[in-house]
Formats: C-alpha cells, sequence, structure tokens
C-alpha cells in the first residue's frame, strides 16, 4: 500500500476511534452498499446480506479502538466481511464441504514418510519465502491463500484490476518454487509443485 494511502487510512482511522460521528457517517455511506453487495454475492440472499453488512459495521464501530489495520481500511471491511459470511454459513451449515476434491492430495500428503520430506522443515521455509516477497505480491498471495479470497475478490478489495492479481500470484509461486529449488535442487522433489500445494493449502 503506497505511503499516501496508508496515512490517509491511518489518519480516517483516527477519527473513527475519536468518536467522530460525521467521518464514521461518511465512512458508512462509503462501504456499506458495496459490502452488502459483496456478502450477497456469498448468500444470494438479500435480507440476509443486509443483516451481515449491519453486523459488519456495528462490529467495527464497537471495536475500533482495538483495531490495527495493517493494509487498508476497505481491505479489512471485505476480510470481515468474508469472515463473518462464512461463519453463518458454518453455522447454517451450507457450505460446500471440498474435502473429496482434495482426496487424492491428502492421501498422497498421509503416505509420505518422515525420511522422504520433512513438512514441518519445509513450512517453516516456506513462511519466510512468502515474508520475502515484494509488499504487494505478498499481500495479495495471503488474501488469495490464507484468507481464500478469489482473484476477483482481492481485485475488488484493494481497487486493482484482476489481471494483476492473476500476475501477482504467479509470480509469488514461480519465486516459491524457484527459492525450493534453489535450495534443495530440482532432483530432490520429483513432484514439485505438488508438494507446493500440500504446504500452501492443508497446513
Amino acid at each position: 500500500m503506497k505511503e499516501e494511502n496508508r496515512a490517509n487510512n491511518e489518519n480516517l482511522l483516527k477519527k473513527i476511534k475519536a468518536g467522530d460521528r460525521e467521518t464514521w457517517a461518511e465512512f458508512v455511506n462509503t462501504y456499506y452498499e458495496p459490502i452488502k453487495g459483496f456478502i450477497n454475492r456469498m448468500l444470494q440472499q438479500p435480507s440476509l446480506a443486509e443483516e451481515l453488512a449491519q453486523d459488519v459495521f456495528a462490529n467495527f464501530w464497537y471495536k475500533r479502538n482495538e483495531i490495527d489495520i495493517q493494509t487498508s481500511l476497505k481491505a479489512y471491511l471485505y476480510r470481515t466481511a468474508r469472515n463473518l459470511t462464512l461463519n453463518f454459513i458454518k453455522r447454517r451449515k451450507l457450505e460446500t464441504d471440498y474435502a473429496q476434491s482434495l482426496g487424492k492430495v491428502l492421501d498422497f500428503k498421509q503416505n509420505i514418510t518422515e525420511e522422504s520430506i520433512q513438512f514441518t522443515e519445509l513450512q517453516i521455509i516456506l513462511n519466510k519465502e512468502i515474508e520475502n516477497l515484494p509488499e504487494e505480491c505478498r499481500e495479495i498471495f495471503k488474501l488469495s491463500r490464507y484468507e481464500e479470497l478469489s482473484y476477483k475478490e482481492i481485485a475488488e478489495m484493494l481497487d486493482i484490476p484482476i489481471r494483476r492479481v492473476h500476475y501477482q500470484i504467479g509470480l509469488a509461486l514461480k519465486t516459491l518454487r524457484e527459492k525450493l529449488k534453489k535450495r534443495y535442487g530440482s532432483s530432490y522433489f520429483s513432484g514439485l509443485d505438488i508438494i507446493i500445494f500440500i504446504l500452501l493449502y492443508l497446513f
């Protein structure tokens, strides 16, 4: 995030934390409809989207003094909205069970012996390399892999073209593959891509 945007976010959050109602009203007016629309795209239930959007802003206001934002206020709102919606889906048992789609990968992971690949060591190394990615690349990659946002959601959240999201995630994966190959040698892993997939998605 650019320094100017970071300063603007910090100033806005400072006013909200101070209880500036005018700033808060402007903030809500700016983001309420986009957040409600974002939630509704996940639920396809407008009335529920309305309720959850209200919860997002209510929680923000009541917890405003505890909030520490590292990205942007907009990104924070979208992330909060998504997490709140997913929690709602889980409670209603509407979340799709994706375990079967990963069954083969899980079986692969379970059959790997401790002697052949040290997953714990690799995860530590991979996490360090992720933190060494360029700032924008790292932020987009984490939103995709850890927050599980779609490319479209990330593009909306960060106000960037979706092709830029594709590029940055592709760059991150390429960089991580090269780092592991350099560290261990390409011959050490006969299926390096599947190893990276396991480490990124299952740990």
